[in-house]
């Protein structure tokens, strides 16, 4: 009889430390995941624009761009003075962008002597508005890259904002 009188002892006192710290243990419980949650729904609703990008090439240049990356994101190929290619997905952040591109050759470029070079640039990402997913690259002549986001396949340089051969 002695054990159940122990037991009973303990389960009474443990009945009444649930009964005064209940509360508090569950809500100590709960807590991470509320402050969870709430972290959640405040990145989501304030927080920066974040999420897979889509990379979409212009070139202006009179070589082939065999392939170039931002950040290290891949993007497509070109042909000489074309673009509008696309490569999803990946994500791009940060204040800088590191563009490294492979400027291939036309046959007759390779019976003037030309070859195959790697070029490099870094330069400032501009900035990113919620809703803007497409990273659009434009190759320029003189190994100038010009970066801007769009929320749609059209580049924003396109509608007369800015002219490349301005710059």
């Amino acid at each position: 009889m002695g054990f159940f009188k122990t037991f009973s002892k303990v389960d009474n006192a443990v009945n009444r430390g649930y009964a005064r710290w209940g509360k508090w243990i569950w809500a100590v419980l709960i807590a991470p995941f509320i402050i969870y949650g709430a972290y959640i729904v405040q990145a989501s609703i304030w927080g920066p624009p974040a999420g897979p990008v889509t990379l979409i090439i212009h070139s202006e240049i009179d070589r082939p761009i065999l392939g170039f990356s931002v950040n290290g994101i891949a993007g497509p190929n070109a042909f000489a003075h074309g673009g509008g290619k696309t490569t999803c997905c990946g994500s791009i952040s940060g204040k800088t962008a590191e563009i490294i591109w492979t400027l291939d050759i036309t046959h007759e470029q390779y019976l003037k002597g030309m070859r195959v070079e790697k070029r490099r640039v870094v330069m400032p990402l501009p900035e990113r508005k919620r809703g803007e997913n497409d990273l659009h690259v434009h190759f320029l002549p003189g190994d100038k890259v010009l970066l801007g986001w769009s929320d749609n396949a059209w580049s924003p340089y396109e509608n007369g904002l800015i002219f490349p051969e301005k710059l």
